[in-house]
């Protein structure tokens, strides 16, 4: 939990107290003081700290909770799940190329690469899938100057069953985009969640059981509002500089 410097709130009629504490909060979150998957102080410690009621931070969390920037976890606390580095830019962009532009070499290792059962719910939505219907899954991971930065797993239809048997190491987009004639354009159904480190997710991308990361999932679609993909990413919280290129 990032050391918060102790701020100053006054009582007044135009801006009451649990506002003065949500923008306050808020602006920590927007300016990369507390950071995505981070943990915030409890309320009792911000009683202590700005010597507020409960209900007043009650009433501050509350608001954050409802707007995005925070996302309470049972038993465990409130967590960050949004800064302006998730906030995604309107057109979808390749990984690869985004690392290439930072003069970063992003690469990945393949965990499962064949047509599945595995149909999930933004499938179902997406596409307009049953529980019977099958995939093509790309799972990888990802790393940037071969430190793991993500987990990505792609579900693709049947009219790209054929990835099934093509080179998918290096940039996905390149190939959709050379051999299929497929451009990724728009950014469908998306939600950004916090989530802890499996044993699974640990081992891929170093991290100890339960560590905090992002967890969001995207449908893709192309210029004419064809679903090409959908994509579940699960990204470590603790490498901020790779967030914002993150699809």
């Amino acid at each position: 939990m990032a050391a918060q410097t102790k701020k100053a709130f006054t009582k007044n009629e135009a801006t009451p107290l649990y506002l003065q504490l949500k923008n306050s909060i808020k602006q920590d979150i927007k300016a990369g003081v507390l950071k995505p998957g981070e943990k915030i102080p409890s309320e009792a410690e911000m009683k202590e700290m700005y010597h507020m009621s409960r209900v007043t931070i009650r009433n501050a969390l509350a608001e954050l909770e409802v707007e995005g920037y925070i996302q309470k976890v049972q038993g465990k606390g409130s967590f960050v799940t949004q800064s302006d580095m998730l906030r995604l830019p309107d057109g979808v962009t390749s990984l690869s190329n985004d690392g290439k532009m930072q003069g970063v070499e992003v690469t990945a290792k393949i965990l499962e690469q064949g047509i599945q059962n595995k149909v999930s719910e933004i499938d179902k939505e997406f596409f307009g899938m049953q529980d019977k219907d099958k995939v093509m899954v790309l799972k990888r991971v990802r790393m940037a100057d071969g430190h793991p930065i993500s987990i990505e797993e792609n579900h693709f239809s049947d009219r790209l069953f054929s990835l099934e048997h093509d080179d998918l190491s290096g940039s996905l987009y390149e190939v959709l985009q050379k051999k299929y004639k497929m451009v990724p354009t728009i950014k469908g159904r998306r939600s950004v969640r916090i989530g802890f480190a499996t044993e699974e997710v640990a081992r891929c991308l170093d991290l100890a059981i339960g560590t905090p990361v992002i967890e969001s999932e995207l449908g893709v679609l192309d210029a004419n509002g064809e679903p090409i993909h959908t994509v579940k990413d699960i990204v470590r919280g603790d490498v901020e500089r790779f967030m914002k290129w993150y699809v």
